[in-house]
């Protein structure tokens, strides 16, 4: 058990509250145990692609490797071969590991470690795509002409073995040529390259199809352990390969919903679960072209800074948007604003449109391993591919549970994001107030956006965002009806996307920080 002092002991303890445990159930060990006995990797009925070049490409230190690929630039076209670890094979209806990974609802990712959705026998080591062994895996099996555009998906249950394990780094070094390289196979050197060349074409297509390129950047808390451990957020850019693989990822979820949503259509026995994400009403965006009018004004910018959405989408107006570093922190702060009028996506059992990622229908394939949603879907298409499905009504009451239990850590896995922000600045702000208020360190950062009575700022160092409550401060603080200058004596002291300056006054009993503007 970590000592109290950890900084994320508390996040832990978050989890045990959810009643989200470190350990699992004895019988869910015991159903471990008998899978690896006889994990079926030898199965007969498996297409047999041992012999096709996976390689799996992941952040460093992954060994919960959910997908392999495999893209063959061809005359035509490509010919994309992307495997998913074949988790529904050994959580099927009825099991210990299903019910546990209902419980869960997904694997949980806090500073410094995961709690897997799955045993680790299972996630890091038995179903997991490591290298150099055979492994289960659903394959699709796509071909895409010289567009971009997938012409044809064959889904396939197959046994497979990659060749090797990749980072994001190590694959831009093969592909850009800037280093030397340990991946000397020359079809995983040509296989590389055709999937930069696929992902730029998938990019250009959800360009095309209106999909929203926000200006933003992941930040991710980390735990730096030592004597006296501590978490840090550093803001983590993303390679072009990151961004392929994940193309790659969102064309095999797209596919895979069409395909089931086709079958049911023309009468199959199936209960699909979508992800489902609507596009901002109108009303929201009449309210976002206001919020752009003010604060180009307010700034005293045209060209580009100005968006009349009779005319143009607002892909188009984000996408054109002057990316430099003299307007890096108004670009963030208008990406932040029309980031802030999208509507939630949720699992459903119904299909519909999502507007994030510019399909018709969608659903999660890509991470069995690491939420359950995946599980099910994987059994509904094995299930559907080999005409052997579950009774219709039994399986309507499991996916109402598996929905309820994706949306509930979904939910549960953003509280957790958020705790972990707060710890940050909790551990920031702290040692501030050992000091007189004249002198306490000044905190640097971008208005990002003002509204009832709060000012939303997002830090340089650490970068995560704070709340200065306006309405609180004895100063006669005030801000315009679109949120975008901040005034005080009736005077202009910031707009949005400026440079501004904080120092924390004093925490309320609430657990909120009072901070001012210097």
């Amino acid at each position: 058990m970590p000592p109290a002092t950890d900084p994320s002991h508390a996040l832990r303890a978050s989890l045990r509250e959810a009643g989200i445990e470190l350990d699992y159930p004895e019988a869910v060990m015991a159903e471990v145990a008998t899978w690896q006995q006889s994990p079926g990797i030898d199965d007969a009925s498996l297409d047999d692609r041992t012999a096709v070049p996976f390689v799996t490409v992941d952040g460093p230190g992954t060994r919960d490797l959910d997908q392999a690929l495999f893209v063959e630039q061809r005359d035509d076209g490509f010919a994309v071969q992307y495997a998913i670890a074949d988790a529904a094979h050994f959580v099927r209806p009825g099991s210990a590991l299903l019910e546990e990974s209902l419980r869960r609802g997904a694997s949980y990712y806090l500073p410094g470690e995961a709690v897997p959705m799955l045993p680790r026998a299972l996630s890091e080591d038995l179903v997991s795509l490591a290298p150099a062994v055979d492994r289960r895996a659903m394959v699709f099996d796509m071909r895409l002409d010289a567009t971009g555009h997938c012409t044809n998906t064959k889904i396939v249950r197959a046994r497979i073995r990659s060749r090797q394990q990749l980072t994001f780094d190590e694959v831009e070094a093969v592909v850009s040529g800037r280093a030397q390289s340990r991946v000397e196979d020359p079809e995983i050197v040509a296989s590389l390259v055709a999937m930069r060349a696929v992902g730029q074409r998938l990019a250009e297509l959800a360009e095309a199809r209106g999909v929203v390129p926000y200006h933003r950047s992941e930040v991710r808390v980390h735990l730096d352990r030592g004597v006296d451990a501590r978490l840090t957020a550093v803001e983590v850019a993303r390679n072009f390969v990151e961004a392929d693989n994940a193309q790659l990822s969102l064309l095999c979820n797209s596919e895979g919903a069409r395909i089931l949503r086709d079958r049911v259509d023309a009468g199959a026995q199936a209960q699909p679960i979508y992800r489902v994400h609507p596009p901002p009403d109108d009303d929201s965006l009449a309210q976002l072209e206001a919020s752009v009018t003010a604060t180009a004004r307010a700034h005293g910018l045209d060209g580009p800074w100005r968006w009349d959405r009779t005319r143009e989408s607002l892909a188009e107006f984000v996408r054109r948007l002057p990316n430099d570093h003299a307007h890096a922190r108004l670009v963030a702060a208008l990406s932040r604003q029309a980031i802030m009028i999208n509507v939630r996506s949720t699992y459903a059992g119904k299909p519909g449109p999502h507007h994030g990622v510019g399909t018709e229908v969608y659903a999660r394939f890509s991470a069995p391993m690491r939420e359950v949603v995946g599980v099910y879907l994987h059994k509904e298409m094995w299930e559907l591919l080999s005409g052997e499905g579950d009774e219709p009504g039994r399986d309507q009451v499991l996916r109402q549970r598996v929905i309820e239990a994706a949306n509930r850590s979904r939910a549960l896995q953003s509280e957790l994001g958020r705790a972990a922000d707060q710890l940050v600045i909790d551990a920031l702000f702290a040692g501030d107030l050992a000091q007189p208020v004249a002198t306490r360190p000044v905190h640097r950062g971008t208005l990002m956006g003002m509204r009832r009575g709060r000012v939303y700022v997002r830090l340089d160092d650490p970068p995560l965002d704070v709340k200065v409550y306006i309405d609180q401060l004895e100063r006669d603080y005030g801000c315009d009806e679109h949120g975008v200058v901040l005034t005080r004596a009736g005077r202009t002291i910031a707009r949005l996307g400026d440079p501004v300056a904080v120092r924390v006054l004093d925490r309320a009993g609430n657990g909120r920080w009072m901070l001012d503007f210097v």
